[in-house]
């Protein structure tokens, strides 16, 4: 049987060949096909006249480039997602270790009831011993007081549970939070939710399990984006769209070699051993911690997990001001993280190196969207034929959303796992407008990062 082991994994292999036969025969077959609709269906002549080769060039360029990028790379990571997710994963628990769950909160009256509640509710379906640490960290409105009141009514249902709230008299900031419960925290294993996060019954004890018996340093899972105002909020909507691509395929993908970037706030379950040794020696500086803590992890070797089956909801913008703000801390973050403190990462001979390249590569991908929007009127002013140019958009854009409904679907179907959130779906053709969005918050974080403005923490109402 082992002798059959790679052969196995040769043949699932062959599954790249799929997007890349696509992308390529799409890239090569279909500009044909539209033009043969043109002509047949609608009945138009192309003028002839001789094209302009500056003008040729570029759309060939962007038509090669949305072909790659639309179809040959979501694809590829689709397939390393179907394998991560087919590959066998050890659940059973050797153990009950002491668990530390830490909340650091700052300003969160709103959430920090249901967050303290749903993580009570996690700890009656694990049988260990569980603490509940909320620090929080200066806040100017009653979020100590209503932690303080979550604990002790859930301790009338949970008693066997330590619940525990901290006070900072003045506004430390996160990571100092994350210390001070660090410091109180009695678990060989911690877990660190935002203080805008719920998470489901079964999540604890999903994570625990896989980390312990996998041999993980830290492990994470999937983030809904939800929270106050959120219903029929489009903002809201299109990031669901996005998480269920970011997370359940991309993270997901990341998880098949032990190789996921970034455990966020929202879920993580870590080694209380490693996370305290960062947590005290390095100096944490970035406005993405979540993430630079990760990055420490893979400096150290550390295998790094993720299981879409454990689930937390999180607070997401409902408005463009909080998006546009935590887009550009998010993107900033990752420049001055990647760029910065962790450059030598990209000289590593590892997975991690590779992946790092592959933002790199997307990243430079922002130039080319934003050449493309900016260049798209002078290509309609200057086309040979403009009324030829119009036909031409009127086949290739339902095409362009044939292919971004069926990648979505994927996405939704590996993330959900049903048709649970299938109405999502039809949020796609509007998903355009947060790619602009995060278009120009990434050129606003390159152009930040380089005058040496490294990013700084927002707190906004929702």
């Amino acid at each position: 049987m082992e002798r059959l082991q790679p052969s196995r994994f040769k043949v699932e292999y062959l599954l790249f060949l799929i997007p890349v036969t696509l992308a390529f025969l799409s890239w090569l077959l279909f500009p044909g096909l539209v033009n043969w609709i043109i002509t047949n269906l609608f009945g138009y002549a192309p003028l002839v006249e001789v094209t302009n080769p500056l003008w040729r060039g570029f759309i060939s360029f962007f038509y090669s480039w949305y072909t790659l990028i639309g179809i040959a790379v979501p694809g590829c990571w689709i397939v390393i997602a179907y394998l991560a997710r087919k590959k066998p994963v050890e659940t059973k628990r050797m153990f009950n270790p002491l668990v530390s769950i830490i909340v650091p909160a700052f300003n969160q009256e709103k959430n920090i009831f249901n967050c303290v509640d749903s993580l009570f509710r996690c700890t009656e379906k694990f049988d260990g011993i569980c603490e509940i640490i909320i620090v929080d960290d200066g806040s100017t409105d009653c979020t100590y007081e209503i932690a303080k009141t979550a604990v002790k009514l859930a301790k009338t249902s949970y008693p066997h549970v330590a619940g525990k709230v901290f006070r900072h008299c003045n506004n430390l900031g996160k990571i100092e939070a994350l210390r001070t419960g660090m410091s109180r925290a009695l678990g060989g294993l911690v877990a660190i939710v935002d203080a805008d996060s719920e998470w489901e019954p079964e999540t604890l004890v999903s994570l625990v399990d896989y980390k312990l018996a996998n041999g993980k340093k830290a492990v994470t899972g999937y983030a809904h984006p939800n929270g106050q105002g959120s219903r029929a909020n489009l903002l809201v909507n299109l990031q669901r769209l996005e998480y269920s691509q970011g997370l359940s395929v991309v993270r997901c993908a990341q998880s098949l070699g032990n190789n996921v970037l970034i455990v966020p706030g929202v879920i993580g379950l870590y080694d209380a051993k490693m996370f305290r040794e960062i947590l005290f020696d390095k100096n944490i500086r970035s406005v993405t911690e979540d993430f630079e803590i990760t990055l420490e992890m893979h400096r150290k070797d550390a295998k790094i997990g993720y299981i879409n089956h454990a689930r937390s909801s999180t607070v997401a913008p409902t408005n463009l001001t909080t998006l546009w703000r935590q887009r550009n801390r998010w993107f900033t973050g990752w420049l001055h993280n990647t760029l910065g403190l962790y450059r030598d990462l990209f000289k590593k001979r590892s997975w991690i190196s590779a992946l790092l390249w592959y933002y790199i590569f997307e990243y430079c991908g922002t130039f080319v969207d934003f050449a493309a929007v900016v260049s798209f009127p002078f290509l309609w002013v200057y086309a040979p034929d403009p009324l030829l140019f119009a036909y031409n958009l009127l086949v290739f854009i339902p095409y362009g959303l044939l292919i971004a409904f069926t990648i979505q679907a994927f996405a939704l179907r590996f993330a959900y796992g049903s048709c649970r959130c299938g109405d999502l779906l039809f949020y796609t053709p509007f998903y355009v407008f947060l790619w602009l969005i995060n278009m120009f918050a990434r050129l606003n974080s390159i152009v930040s990062f380089l005058r040496g403005n490294y990013g700084k923490w927002h707190v906004d109402k929702q």
